[in-house]
């Protein structure tokens, strides 16, 4: 099922710009620039929630707040991703991420280090795994198919789409949820200062419900674009990403990075500029891809034509 076609039906983005992809695409058009060093997502993670919760990390609040505006974008119900007809075994989630829940991580951690194993929090330590937020969309969504976490640094979420791809083309997923997120913290935060790199860090997460085409048009979506490849690999800056392009299927794509905008955000970059890839590809002549920035990834993305 190597020909199966996947189209993108629905995409949410949460980032330092608010809610939503409009903001991102805004600030694409006019070339905006970062006034701050820090961009941390700015939006009521209460409001794009479809069960109260206790507690949540920063990171899967992200990557929740990204799902409720992706399946709402799709048209489809979160009581149930899948409409009558198809199972939810058929359903899935891949989600990259290069530092996880590290604030859940780090409260536990002190914790326990400070006061002893007694003083853990049971409830915090569920959360503090980094394949938290795609458990955590599995369970709200009721995706019983397969459910993967990604972490290969900057290549993260596009390794998650990429294997999200390989399973609905292997004919074992009909609908799956892909992207990224990620969250600052204190300490990566610290790290990068040492580093000394120029770029702006930011966070926040993308999610793109993919289906197959016939999928899509069987419940009567209407595709926003076409996944055509994906792809992730080893690190290497010399190319600036051609490599990754050429892996993932062109050599001729269109870059759209919505970092220059919102901030290098790690593992959820890839994806974050994969959904404004998905939103602007009914416009683009060509097509467009979003790439790592060491190099090491890229998703393309087309026009879908029926």
């Amino acid at each position: 099922m190597a020909d199966t076609r996947i189209v993108i039906t629905g995409v949410g983005a949460v980032s330092g710009l608010g809610a939503g992809i409009e903001p991102l695409l805004e600030a694409l058009r006019e070339g905006y620039e970062p006034d701050s060093d820090l961009m941390e997502a700015d939006y009521d993670p209460e409001e794009f929630r479809e069960s109260s919760k206790t507690y949540m990390d920063p990171a899967s609040d992200h990557a929740l707040a990204a799902c409720w505006l992706a399946v709402r974008d799709a048209g489809l119900g979160w009581e149930a991703a899948s409409h009558p007809g198809f199972p939810s075994d058929r359903l899935g989630a891949s989600i990259g991420t290069a530092f996880g829940t590290l604030e859940s991580m780090l409260n536990m951690t002190g914790r326990v280090q400070q006061k002893g194993l007694r003083f853990g929090s049971p409830m915090i330590f569920t959360h503090a795994f980094i394949n938290a937020p795609a458990a955590l969309i599995a369970i709200e969504y009721e995706l019983q198919g397969s459910n993967m976490t990604h972490s290969l640094g900057d290549a993260s979420s596009a390794a998650a789409i990429a294997y999200a791809l390989t399973m609905m083309r292997a004919g074992r997923a009909d609908l799956m949820l892909a992207g990224g997120c990620e969250a600052l913290a204190e300490p990566l935060i610290a790290a990068m200062d040492e580093r000394e790199e120029e770029s702006v860090l930011g966070e926040g997460a993308a999610v793109l419900v993919l289906e197959t085409a016939e999928h899509a048009l069987a419940r009567g979506a209407e595709p926003l674009a076409e996944i055509t490849g994906a792809t992730a690999l080893a690190p290497c800056k010399n190319d600036a990403g051609k490599r990754a392009l050429i892996a993932a299927g062109t050599d001729t794509a269109r870059v759209i990075d919505a970092a220059t905008v919102c901030g290098h955000s790690f593992g959820a970059s890839v994806a974050l500029s994969a959904a404004c890839c998905a939103a602007l590809a009914a416009e683009a002549e060509e097509p467009l891809a979003a790439i790592a920035r060491d190099g090491s990834a890229a998703v393309v993305i087309e026009e879908w034509r029926a």
